[in-house]
């Protein structure tokens, strides 16, 4: 394994670095107290490159690795969580499965300004009725004429549902008979008749990227809008989960490095009898142990993002890597849990305050335990994947 970067990657990381102290961190607070993301952080995202990381040049992407795209997004994490997940959301979860299983055409519509920050995409998997049971979904597509099918059903908890111009909606798909065809991903425009969407829901945390519900009431959807083939779309969600898994574990590293610093500054500063808190031993120990799970958790994460770029360097699949990005999200997540708790401890009082980033980065983390499939699911998961091993 070889972690080093090029030149160019050393220079980007710099500048991307700066960016996010200059264009999204002094925003941050804010943002959570108001509950939304400056509009022209899409557009300074793309501009800075980080949108196109992963994407194709061809389109106005980067062509960057799996490894450097991971590096950055533990960046831009240090400075605001929800501009991680609603970037993250639009650029990775709804353009990298066009990426991946796009026709050109589709590429050449949708990414450009995806890239760009000019549009905002999502990804619309969860139901009401069930979370991480992918295959159990009831939205339902059934083909309508030549070309065309009608969709109806609902999705909640949504990322950037209540702002975005599109979702890859995953849905059960029939012919006209009626007959099952299996789960399909179409992507959808979010002004076409029929669609409807809720306010962003009230969270504990990432207050600024919002979360909704989407309505699909007999919505005509052109066949060409189908993502890959017909019937595929369940194996398309899950190698795209293993590349969001990664990228909550890459978030939880940002996490974990803005509470190590946050924590490092405030017990330099803060005085208790007669010294800095951080030569009493019970303060020193929290950041030993806050410094720990970092690092634990950092290599693994990188390692896991080492082993990613390797395999689709060689044109295969992420598949087999279910069990490791199983397993990188669910350390991760677990330690930044641990670390924002760690962090409030040391802080004591004031950390319970909002005006103190360890009291957002607290209410944050939570949902890195949640989304892209919970923990538990991420041991059953893993459970599998080991014993699959010869």
């Amino acid at each position: 394994m070889d972690f080093s970067l090029s030149s160019d990657e050393q220079e980007f990381t710099e500048s991307f670095r700066n960016f996010c102290k200059k264009e999204i961190s002094p925003f941050a607070e804010e943002a959570d107290k108001t509950k939304e993301l400056p509009g022209s952080h899409y557009l300074k995202l793309g501009e800075a490159g980080y949108l196109g990381l992963l994407h194709e040049e061809e389109f106005g992407g980067q062509g960057a690795g799996v490894f450097l795209s991971t590096l950055a997004m533990e960046i831009i994490s240090e400075s605001c969580g929800s501009t991680f997940f609603s970037a993250g959301a639009s650029a990775g979860l709804f353009g990298l499965p066009i990426k991946h299983f796009g026709t050109p055409e589709q590429k050449k519509k949708y990414l450009p300004d995806i890239i760009l920050g000019k549009t905002i995409g999502s990804l619309g998997v969860t139901e009401p009725d069930g979370g991480s049971d992918v295959s159990g979904l009831s939205s339902l597509a059934k083909k309508s004429g030549k070309d065309r099918y009608i969709l109806s059903g609902q999705k909640t908890f949504i990322t950037n549902a209540p702002n975005a111009d599109y979702c890859l909606v995953l849905a059960r798909t029939q012919d006209e008979t009626g007959k099952e065809k299996g789960l399909t991903h179409f992507i959808v425009d979010l002004n076409s008749k029929g669609i409807s969407r809720s306010a962003a829901m009230d969270k504990m945390g990432l207050k600024a990227s919002p979360t909704g519900a989407l309505f699909f009431e007999d919505v005509e959807v052109p066949e060409e809008n189908i993502l890959g083939k017909l019937g595929k779309g369940f194996r398309q969600t899950m190698q795209t989960f293993n590349a969001e898994r990664l990228s909550l574990a890459a978030y939880s590293l940002g996490v974990m490095k803005a509470c190590l610093d946050e924590s490092k500054s405030f017990s330099a500063s803060r005085k208790s009898f007669g010294k800095s808190i951080y030569q009493h031993q019970g303060v020193a120990f929290m950041l030993a142990e806050i410094y720990s799970k970092y690092e634990a958790a950092k290599w693994l994460t990188y390692n896991t993002a080492w082993e990613m770029e390797k395999i689709e360097s060689e044109g295969k699949p992420s598949m087999s890597l279910s069990g490791k990005c199983a397993a990188c999200k669910l350390f991760a997540t677990t330690a930044a849990r641990e670390v924002t708790n760690l962090a409030v401890q040391i802080h004591g009082g004031a950390g319970y305050m909002d005006e103190y980033k360890v009291s957002r980065l607290y209410r944050d983390t939570r949902l890195g335990e949640i989304g892209g499939g919970t923990s538990e699911i991420q041991k059953l998961i893993i459970s599998g994947s080991i014993m699959k091993e010869s």
